[in-house]
């Protein structure tokens, strides 16, 4: 992780230009509205629910309208007397940089500024951090393809806030370089339940909001600490491979299996660079589980191992598949080798205590309960 931080003048670079990139298009789209706004306050224009808007190819018409999405970034004395608003299936008006106001309707209503304070439910945050926790699902989500829910947004962020808020005091105290890097490019938490099926959300369409879906199940902080190094780590790679251009000789788009010659393999050149990236981050924070005593329960610190494993077999495989100076550039090999230079580290630190384990019954995700069936404590001194 020690060579990312040599690039975060490149991420806090590309964060202003993707900044200026909502900032002109909203203004194109609303002059008037962008009137109402601290214009040298790029903090405004990197709010995601613009990003969702501009960029992802969800319907305007069915996006919350940019008047509700931008009311909390106008200051009180310019704010219009009515607003157009839009709640959540789950019947949540989102306010960013405001709140929630809770209604009965879906439906597209008007809001009277002298109700907003009477109404509002002011934003939750995550324990000493300006990130948000979440409890709409995000106009992306919400429009994903076949997407159910067990249970409202909001309910799922309480049931699991404290497995939640324990990993995010874990980075805080033991990797605060890490920390910092993922409060300087993510806005919001969004906990949610849903079937498996349901993988990371992480992209420029959202830019700024990590999902974690909790699959039904109980959760711990090991699961939280290993999906926050995922998910922000899609947001931060983000960031910082905006100009895709640097690194890949070819489309992000491009199959992987065109040089793999894999059949069921579906991922595209970028995102299969973006895995490389995020096995590194999730293994760093596990390692650093494993390797201190902040954590000292047993079964957590095995699952900490279990996942580890896991995540080891898949990086291999993928470091192999993307060792290709015609998918990479002479600087996305240069990034390569950083990543197998980590993953050599992992390997022969850990691979003695990793044999004999077994992953035959894991689906995507990793599962712990499957994988304690097949792998029972045997031994607390595992590492």
């Amino acid at each position: 992780m020690e060579f990312i931080k040599q690039k975060v003048h490149q991420i806090f670079a590309n964060q202003v230009f993707l900044s200026d990139t909502i900032r002109m298009a909203l203004y194109q789209e609303d002059p008037n509205l962008f009137g109402l706004l601290d214009y040298d306050n790029d903090s405004i224009f990197l709010e995601p629910t613009l990003f969702c808007h501009f960029l992802s190819d969800i319907d305007k018409n069915l996006t919350i309208p940019l008047s509700q999405s931008l009311l909390g970034y106008i200051s009180v004395t310019e704010r219009p007397k009515f607003v157009s608003i839009k709640a959540d299936q789950f019947g949540i008006i989102n306010l960013p940089n405001l709140g929630y106001i809770r209604v009965n309707s879906k439906e597209t209503t008007l809001l009277m500024i002298e109700q907003l304070e009477q109404n509002l439910i002011r934003n939750q945050f995550l324990p000493n951090s300006i990130i948000r926790l979440c409890w709409h699902p995000t106009d992306l989500l919400r429009y994903e393809k076949n997407i159910t829910f067990y249970e409202p947004v909001e309910s799922t962020a309480q049931k699991y806030q404290h497995p939640l808020f324990q990993a995010v005091i874990f980075f805080q105290r033991n990797l605060p370089d890490f920390w910092q890097l993922i409060e300087s490019v993510t806005r919001e938490f969004v906990v949610f339940n849903s079937p498996p099926e349901q993988h990371s959300f992480a992209g420029i369409m959202h830019h700024g909001t990590a999902y974690f879906n909790v699959e039904n199940k109980p959760q711990t902080p090991i699961f939280f600490i290993d999906d926050i190094a995922h998910q922000c780590g899609h947001i931060i790679f983000n960031a910082l491979t905006l100009d895709t251009g640097k690194y890949l000789r070819v489309p992000k788009d491009f199959p992987l299996k065109e040089f793999t010659g894999v059949s069921y393999e579906r991922r595209g050149v970028y995102g299969a660079f973006h895995g490389l990236f995020t096995y590194t981050t999730i293994l760093h924070s596990l390692d650093t589980v494993l390797s201190n005593d902040s954590i000292s329960d047993i079964p957590l610190r095995y699952e900490a191992l279990g996942r580890l494993g896991f995540y080891i077999n898949k990086f291999g495989l993928d470091l192999t598949n993307m060792n290709n100076p015609k998918i990479l550039t002479d600087e996305g090999m240069e990034f390569h080798r950083q990543f197998a230079a980590g993953y050599a580290y992992i390997c022969q630190k850990y691979q003695p205590v990793l044999k004999g384990l077994d992953y035959h019954n894991q689906p995507y995700t990793f599962q712990y309960d499957l994988f304690s069936t097949l792998n029972p404590i045997r031994n607390t001194n595992f590492v």
